[in-house]
C-alpha cells in the first residue's frame, strides 16, 4: 500500500472517530421527582443522555457536582448513583417559602483524545506517553440550572451562578406563556454571546435523538424562545473551540442548559 493512501485511510480513521465522538456526546440536564413543598425537602435527578430529559447513562459520580445554589455559591449535596433509572439522585434539603429554587448540575468531562487507535479518553501528553498519535484531544464540560418555584414577585430566578456559558432568564418562568417568547440572556465567560440556541419541552419528541423544538441565534448575549406548549422545558446553548492548555488539552467545549416549567 503506498504511503499516501495510507495516510488517506487514516485521516479517513480520524474523521470517524472524531464524528462518532461527538455524537456520543450526552447532555446534561436536571429534573425535580415530585412536587415541590414549601419548607420541605426535594429529590431530583442529574440526567445525561441524546433526548431531551431521557436518561440514558449514570455519569461518573467523581465527575459530577450537583446542588441548590444558595448564598451566591453551589451546596454540593451526596449523590448516589440510580443505575436502575439510568440518573444520579439527590436531595436538595428545603425549599423556602416565596423564593425560586436554582438547582444546578456541574460535569467536569475530562479529555476525549482522538488517536490512531480510535478515541480514548485521556490528555494528549499521557496518550502520547503510550505511543499513540494523536490527532486531537478536547476537553468537555457540561453544566445544568434548573429553576423551580418561581414567584412573580420574586427575582431570584435571575440569578447568575457563574457558569462559564450560562442561559439566564430574562422573563420570570412564572410569566412564561404558551405562545408568547421567552428572552434569555446569554454569557460567554462573562461576555454576551452571540450563537446557536436550542430550545424544547418534555414529550415533544421520545424516538429521535438531538431533536429540539426550536432553534434560534443569540446575537450579543441575548434570545428569544417562543413558548409552544407547557410543561418543563430546556433552553441549551454550546461552544467550541475554546483555548486549551499545552500537553492536555488542545480546546475546550462548554455546553449549558436552562430548564424551567411553564404552567
Amino acid at each position: 500500500m503506498s504511503q499516501r493512501k495510507t495516510f488517506s485511510l487514516f485521516s479517513a480513521a480520524l474523521l470517524v472517530s472524531a464524528l462518532s465522538g461527538a455524537a456520543m456526546a450526552h447532555e446534561l440536564t436536571l429534573r425535580a421527582n415530585g412536587e415541590v413543598k414549601e419548607g420541605a425537602p426535594l429529590a431530583v435527578s442529574v440526567h445525561s443522555g441524546h433526548k431531551f430529559i431521557v436518561p440514558e447513562e449514570v455519569e461518573s459520580l467523581e465527575r459530577v457536582k450537583a446542588g441548590p445554589f444558595v448564598d451566591g455559591k453551589l451546596m454540593p449535596q451526596p449523590l448516589t448513583g440510580n443505575e436502575k433509572g439510568l440518573c444520579i439522585d439527590f436531595t436538595v434539603p428545603e425549599v423556602k417559602a416565596g423564593e425560586s429554587l436554582i438547582v444546578v448540575a456541574e460535569k467536569d468531562g475530562g479529555v476525549w483524545s482522538v488517536t490512531n487507535e480510535g478515541g480514548k479518553s485521556g490528555a494528549r501528553k499521557d496518550l502520547e506517553a503510550q505511543g499513540l498519535k494523536v490527532k486531537s484531544a478536547v476537553k468537555h464540560d457540561k453544566y445544568a440550572k434548573l429553576i423551580l418555584n418561581a414567584s412573580k414577585d420574586d427575582k431570584n430566578f435571575a440569578t447568575a451562578v457563574g457558569h462559564p456559558l450560562e442561559v439566564i432568564p430574562v422573563t420570570n418562568p412564572a410569566d412564561a406563556k404558551v405562545g408568547e417568547f421567552f428572552e434569555v440572556k446569554v454569557v460567554l465567560e462573562g461576555q454576551p454571546y452571540t450563537g446557536p440556541v436550542w430550545a424544547t419541552y418534555d414529550g415533544f419528541v421520545t424516538e429521535y435523538e438531538n431533536t429540539y423544538a426550536y432553534y434560534t441565534e443569540a446575537e450579543s448575549g441575548t434570545a428569544f424562545i417562543k413558548i409552544t406548549a407547557p410543561g418543563l422545558w430546556g433552553v441549551r446553548a454550546r461552544q467550541d473551540g475554546l483555548p486549551g492548555v499545552e500537553g492536555t488539552y488542545d480546546s475546550r467545549t462548554v455546553r449549558s442548559f436552562l430548564l424551567f416549567e411553564v404552567k
